[in-house]
């Protein structure tokens, strides 16, 4: 059995160097970037639920073919109370609160 040189053993080393060079490299360009967005719908309504499974499905479909993209959009919903006013109190606290995904 032949032993390595010292050559053949720095370049064994150097190889996995920047082997793991670019496997951190690629790790950190796959992560995604999320964007919040409010929506604001009756949830009570046939309309509302519809809304919101469409605009789920949509996004989903979009990021499924354009798996690409970092930016992700984060949906948060808040239910309209059936009222003008409570659409309009669901936006205000949408802003001044920070994301949760409780509410």
């Amino acid at each position: 059995m032949k032993i390595p040189t010292r050559r053949n053993a720095f370049s064994l080393f150097f190889f996995f160097i920047i082997l793991s060079e670019t496997n951190f490299l690629a790790k950190t360009q796959n992560t995604t970037i999320p964007v919040n967005v409010g929506v604001i719908l009756n949830d009570d309504t046939w309309n509302g639920k519809m809304g919101f499974s469409c605009i789920n499905m949509s996004l989903e479909d979009f990021y499924a073919s354009n798996s690409h993209y970092r930016t992700r959009v984060v949906l948060n919903s808040r239910d309209s109370k059936s009222d003008v006013v409570g659409a309009a109190a669901a936006g205000y606290l949408s802003l001044s609160l920070p994301y949760s995904s409780s509410l």
